[in-house]
C-alpha cells in the first residue's frame, strides 16, 4: 500500500488528507480556515499543523510524499507560491515546499490548486480515461487547467490555465490581481457575494442579511456557497439574480474557451458549482447559447466528480509521480 499527503490551500480554507494512491480514498482528512488578514508565519504554521493532524490520524498509514495545491502562480522548482491574488501581496514568495520538507523530511511537490484538482479528476473522477479536456473550478476565485494528451499543459512560463484572468470586459471591474475586467471579478463566489453586499447596502432585502449582520466589515468571503444555495432554494430574489448574473459571465468565458481552444470536454468544479445547482445549470445553458455551433456540437460540460476532495487527491497523486 502506498500513501501520500495531499493539501489544498485556497483563499478561504485549507483541506488536507492522507490519500491511498491506489484507490484515491482519503484515509484521514482535516479542514482549517485560511484568511487574507493572517500573517505569513501563521499560515505556514497552520499548514504544518494540519499535515501533522492527518498523518497522526491516518490509521498507521505512512505517507511517502507531500503534495500541495495553492491558489496562485507557482515556482515548482523551489516549491514557492509566487503570488496569489486571493491571499494578499504579503503572501508573495511564500516557501510552502521548503517549510513542509524541513518539518516532515519528505519530498514535497507544489502546484497550482486547479492543476492538482484536474489531476485528481483525471485519475479518479470526471476526467478518468479522458485524454483532452479543460478543468475550471469556481470558488473564492476562478482557476483553470488544460489537460492535453493525458498531461497537464503548463505553457511557456508554466502558468497556462489562468482562465479566471481572461478579460471579458475591457476596463471593467477591478480584479484581485490588480487587472480590470477579468472573469474572476464577475463570476467567482467572492464577486457574486460582493454584488449581493452592494445591493443590500443600497436597501435591497435578502435572507443573507442575517449572515452578515454581526460582521463589522463584510466582504467577498462573508457568505459561503452553502448559504447561497439555501438562499436560492428558498426563492431569495437577490441571491437568484446574483447567481444568474455570475453564471452568464461564466458562460461568456467558457464560450470563448470553446471557440478558441475547441475542447471535447469541460469539467466544472469548485464550491460554487458543487453547492449551487442554479449556477451550474445556467452556466451550461448560456455557454451552449453563446459558443459557436460547430465546436459546441462536439463538446460536453460535466460536473467534477470528487467534490472537495479533488484537490487533496490530485496533490497526493502529483507528489507520488515525483
Amino acid at each position: 500500500m502506498r500513501y501520500a499527503v495531499g493539501i489544498d490551500l485556497g483563499g478561504t480554507k485549507i483541506l488536507a488528507g492522507v490519500i491511498d494512491l491506489k484507490t484515491g480514498e482519503a484515509i484521514s482528512s482535516a479542514k482549517r480556515r485560511s484568511q487574507v488578514t493572517q500573517e505569513r508565519e501563521e499560515l505556514l504554521e497552520r499548514l504544518v499543523d494540519i499535515a501533522h493532524e492527518v498523518i497522526s490520524t491516518a490509521r498507521g498509514a505512512k505517507p511517502e510524499a507531500i503534495g500541495i495545491g495553492a491558489a496562485g502562480q507557482i515556482d515548482r522548482e523551489r516549491g514557492v507560491l509566487i503570488s496569489g491574488p486571493n491571499f494578499g501581496r504579503h503572501m508573495d514568495n511564500l516557501p510552502l515546499g521548503p517549510t513542509l520538507n524541513q518539518t516532515f523530511h519528505l519530498p514535497v511537490t507544489v502546484a497550482n490548486d486547479v492543476e492538482v484538482a484536474a489531476t485528481g479528476e483525471h485519475y479518479f473522477g470526471a476526467g478518468k480515461k479522458e485524454m483532452d479536456y479543460v478543468c475550471v473550478f469556481v470558488g473564492t476565485g476562478i482557476g483553470g487547467a488544460i489537460v492535453r494528451d493525458g498531461q497537464i499543459y503548463r505553457g511557456a512560463t508554466q502558468t497556462a490555465g489562468e482562465l479566471g484572468h481572461m478579460v471579458i470586459e475591457s476596463g471593467g471591474r477591478l480584479c484581485g490581481c490588480g487587472g480590470r475586467g477579468h472573469l474572476e471579478a464577475y463570476a467567482s463566489r467572492s464577486s457574486i457575494v460582493r454584488y449581493i453586499l452592494g445591493e443590500m447596502r443600497g436597501g435591497r432585502k435578502s435572507v443573507l442579511q442575517e449572515i452578515v449582520a454581526g460582521i463589522e466589515q463584510p466582504d467577498g468571503t462573508s457568505i459561503r456557497s452553502g448559504a447561497l444555495a439555501k438562499a436560492v432554494a428558498g426563492g431569495d430574489e437577490l441571491a437568484i439574480e446574483a447567481i444568474s448574473e455570475g453564471a452568464r459571465y461564466m458562460a461568456a468565458g467558457l464560450a470563448s474557451v470553446i471557440n478558441f481552444y475547441n475542447p471535447p470536454r469541460i469539467v466544472l468544479g469548485g464550491g460554487l458549482v458543487e453547492a449551487v445547482d442554479l449556477f451550474f445549470e445556467q452556466t451550461v445553458r448560456w455557454t451552449r447559447l453563446s459558443a459557436l455551433r460547430v465546436p459546441r456540437g462536439k463538446m460536453e460540460i460535466v460536473r467534477a466528480a470528487l467534490g472537495d476532495n479533488a484537490g487533496i487527491v490530485g496533490a497526493a497523486m502529483l507528489a507520488s509521480e515525483r
